[in-house]
């Protein structure tokens, strides 16, 4: 399975003059700037130039909850069309959780701390009406009263993302099987609240009967018509994440150990630059992770690459908070 990871498109946290965690000025969910915007409209022609060739096995989308990666993922979901669904990831935030101002303000002891919930679900669909939330983002993404997340936390998360994307090159699961199902029940919630009266509940309630059937003959035909071989092979993902948890996480799934503290080794990702992972699951129960592409930024025309920065990545590790 390839996994085509994104980082999101300049932030506005980015383009500060100093984007450190102790700068009152930065935002606890920024936008994008105007050169990301830019960045985005090139990331945006790339997938769609590239989407009958290079992409054209890309079945799902993962996006951070994080606003800079939705808008990126957005031009990526726009581009791919249909052939892909995004889902919104509630595991691939940037490494500290979201809060206001700087690092000191997000402290719970403190009157008014900076802490904030991060966008609900209602939020996100109302922006991104065509991704998919899960339930678990009802109230936000993070838990305000919390300070800010530490190393330590970050890397059991980003461990916990590495199990899923080995379970789901197996065929075993990931994100997207439970996301259906919550998919699934706004839909038919949606198909409820239309009908004010319940005037014509009986014959919309068959007609979806009548259609699921059809899907279920036309899905057992497609099956039917596959061989074994066919039916085990898994789509390829592309994830939208950041800087610091894309560092963490393709030190797991390469086996590189994880330390705290000033890094001697880094994976700096440049704004909108991609990288691409094999994760080989053909031999046994073995994992074997093949980095074939790092920081592609080929796609962004030059006056507009950004980030990549060993000392705004390196100081993060140092000060417990987010890229």
């Amino acid at each position: 399975m390839l996994v085509y990871v994104v980082r999101h498109c300049q932030s506005e946290n980015n383009a500060l003059k100093h984007p450190s965690l102790e700068n009152v000025q930065r935002k606890s969910d920024p936008s994008l700037t105007k050169t990301g915007f830019e960045q985005r409209s090139a990331l945006y022609t790339h997938f769609l130039l590239q989407q009958e060739k290079k992409y054209r096995n890309v079945s799902e989308i993962w996006t951070s909850p994080m606003l800079r990666c939705l808008l990126t993922a957005k031009a990526v979901k726009d581009a791919l069309k249909h052939r892909a669904r995004c889902f919104v990831h509630g595991e691939i935030f940037e490494h500290g959780g979201c809060f206001e101002g700087g690092r000191c303000c997000a402290d719970p002891r403190i009157m008014g701390g900076g802490g904030r919930r991060g966008m609900t679900k209602t939020e996100i669909k109302n922006s991104f009406e065509d991704f998919l939330v899960g339930d678990e983002l009802t109230d936000g993404w993070w838990d305000k009263s919390r300070a800010v997340e530490t190393v330590v936390e970050a890397q059991a998360r980003a461990e916990k993302v590495a199990e899923q994307l080995w379970a789901r090159a197996r065929g075993r699961g990931g994100i997207g099987g439970s996301l259906r199902n919550h998919d699934k029940d706004d839909d038919d919630e949606e198909e409820e609240d239309e009908d004010e009266d319940g005037r014509g509940s009986n014959k919309k309630k068959k007609r979806k009967i009548d259609d699921d059937d059809d899907d279920d003959a036309d899905d057992k035909k497609e099956r039917d018509n596959k061989s074994d071989d066919d039916n085990n092979i898994v789509g390829d993902l592309v994830i939208v994440s950041h800087g610091m948890f894309t560092d963490i996480l393709l030190k797991i799934l390469l086996g590189v150990p994880k330390t705290i503290g000033r890094q001697s080794g880094l994976f700096c990702s440049q704004n909108a630059g991609i990288h691409v992972i094999d994760l080989d699951v053909s031999n046994g129960e073995e994992n074997i992770c093949g980095l074939l592409q790092f920081n592609d930024v080929r796609h962004i025309p030059e006056e507009y690459q950004t980030g990549g920065s060993v000392f705004g990545l390196d100081e993060c590790y140092v000060s417990e908070g987010s890229a």
